[in-house]
């Protein structure tokens, strides 16, 4: 508000100075043309006489009140007659120098008044002739005069300016003080948004994540504000959800295995597993949890890199030959299930092999785990028009429905029964496929139905 002030405050004295200037001006070109008209009627009376000049003809050639000088040809003061002021009254003279040296004031010129500092007078100085005689006012001898000195009261001009002055001043306050108690209101008005703003923002800060920001007129400046707020306020929402969602799972994925350790261990503690098959299946248990959760915590740590951004490698990859050995592994490991692998040409990828293979396995294992055993699975690479290359891994197990398609790739998300804990997966292995693939600059995609089967679609930059 003080900014607004003094920018309106300095617009106003720009304004009156000019205007002020302007009328200075203009006032003191009237009294110069008065002069000037003086001068030349004055000169022209007297070339049209041959006998003395009357003073008093004289003072009626001038403008009323003003200030007469005659000066013989030393530039000595032979008659003056007093100036008058707007009230008839005389007024101090001109503070003319001594003598006055021929050309003083040929042009009109402002001088100050004899002894004082006001009033200001306008002054011409003009020849009148050599041979002029001028008889003055005091019955005196007429004496001869060569040059004559006019000079007007400046006091009307700046009686006027003096009051255009105190006028200026007091709109300018009167406007200052309105353009104050309006901009205050206006202020007022505008900032309430902001301050609802503010109010919300703090709720929000103190738990209320569901508070929102009301926004009246969404497409003006402070309704744009409010919407963006809005969009931050609900993706800070559904971030602390998921976290939540996210702790809640970690600790319903930990919690099975520890469970299952502490209950062998009880047992073993309790004496109530004294043979010595019963203890080592207790071992053997107890080492399969620890390495469930493991594996868990090395997945979760992997998330963990992949969503703080840390760079990969980015190197021409083969992706036939991740893909022949990804078969390979699977076909390892599940002997019993037909893994073929359809490569066009040489296709490479730009990437981290490593993270890459991490990719074809967890499709592979996805497919391995949730399809009946012996269903075919096949792997196909190929080269894309764009400078892409393009995997798919295809099972033909029971698919899934849109519901589990759409949530597939979210953190420990299982849509059925199949997907439970006892598959022996962790519920993130296609978390970690869509995180590498987006870590690379690809998309991973899903297309299925229930009954025909599922194609895990990865996309990826072609090597340069």
């Amino acid at each position: 508000m003080a900014g607004v002030l003094l920018l309106a405050a300095l617009g106003m004295v720009t304004v009156n100075l000019a205007s002020l200037i302007g009328l200075r001006l203009y006032l003191t070109d009237v009294v110069d043309t008065n002069l000037t008209k003086a001068r030349d009627t004055v000169q022209r009376y007297a070339e049209s006489r041959s006998s003395p000049i009357p003073e008093t003809t004289l003072n009626t050639l001038v403008p009323a009140g003003a200030y007469i000088a005659l000066l013989d040809e030393h530039g000595r003061v032979v008659t003056e007659t007093a100036a008058q002021g707007p009230d008839g009254q005389p007024t101090p003279c001109p503070d003319l120098p001594a003598p006055v040296l021929s050309g003083f004031s040929e042009r009109p010129s402002t001088v100050s008044a004899r002894g004082a500092l006001i009033p200001r007078y306008r002054a011409l100085g003009f020849p009148v002739g050599a041979n002029t005689v001028v008889r003055p006012a005091t019955g005196a001898a007429p004496k001869p005069v060569s040059t004559m000195v006019i000079a007007s009261n400046l006091a009307p001009s700046d009686d006027v300016v003096y009051w255009l002055i105190g006028a200026e001043a007091v709109a300018t306050l009167a406007a200052l003080a309105g353009i104050a108690v309006l901009g205050r209101g206006v202020l007022r008005v505008g900032m309430r948004p902001l301050q609802d703003m503010a109010t919300t923002a703090t709720a929000i800060a103190a738990g209320d994540l569901h508070q929102r920001i009301e926004v009246g007129r969404p497409h003006s400046e402070i309704g744009e504000v409010g919407s963006a707020l809005n969009h931050a306020f609900d993706a800070r929402q559904r971030s602390e959800e998921r976290l939540r969602q996210f702790v809640a799972d970690v600790s319903h994925e930990l919690r099975t295995p520890l469970t299952t350790i502490r209950g062998w261990a009880q047992l073993h503690l309790h004496g109530l597993a004294q043979e010595p098959e019963l203890v080592e299946r207790a071992m053997l248990r107890i080492e399969e949890e620890a390495a469930r959760m493991h594996t868990t915590v090395e997945e979760l740590l992997l998330l963990a890199q992949l969503d703080q951004g840390r760079p990969l490698a980015d190197t021409p990859v083969d992706l036939g030959r991740l893909a022949a050995d990804a078969a390979e592994d699977a076909r390892a490991l599940d002997p019993g299930r037909p893994i073929a692998v359809d490569v066009q040409d040489e296709v490479f990828a730009s990437g981290d092999e490593d993270r890459l293979l991490q990719v074809l396995r967890n499709l592979l294992s996805n497919a391995q785990q949730h399809t009946p055993t012996g269903t075919p699975v096949a792997v196909a690479v190929r080269s894309l028009p764009d400078d892409q290359v393009e995997l798919t891994v295809t099972d033909h197990g029971p698919g899934m429905d849109p519901e589990t398609a759409r949530r597939i790739f979210e953190r420990f998300y299982r849509g059925d029964d199949s997907r439970s804990p006892s598959t022996g997966g962790t519920g993130l292995g296609l978390a970690i496929v869509k995180s590498i693939t987006e870590a690379h600059g690809g998309t991973v995609t899903v297309t299925t139905a229930e009954g025909e089967g599922s194609t895990f679609t990865v996309t990826l930059p072609a090597a340069r």
